[in-house]
């Protein structure tokens, strides 16, 4: 069975949609490297933290920083979907 496969993106203002980060693998990593991706976006300022289903209303996840499983989906059709 294959590890699953992950996508990160950071939400552009200008493009109004998200984008993989600038100088930094984003598109069909793994787990591990979905980590270190996200240390590094951290570093850069970005929270990136995640909240599952929570009753607080005070608690939310970072909008502008976008994790989804991908699983070696096309790049084409990972940045098209993400210009929702």
């Amino acid at each position: 069975m294959k590890s699953p496969l992950y996508s990160i993106g950071t939400w552009d203002v200008d493009e109004h949609s998200y984008r993989p980060h600038p100088g930094m693998r984003c598109i069909n990593i793994t787990r591990k490297q979905l980590v270190k991706v996200m240390r590094r976006l951290q570093k850069c300022g970005y929270t990136c933290h995640r909240y599952g289903n929570t009753r607080s209303d005070d608690r939310d996840s970072d909008t502008a920083v976008m994790i989804e499983r991908t699983d070696g989906k096309k790049r084409k059709s990972i940045l098209k979907d993400w210009k929702r």
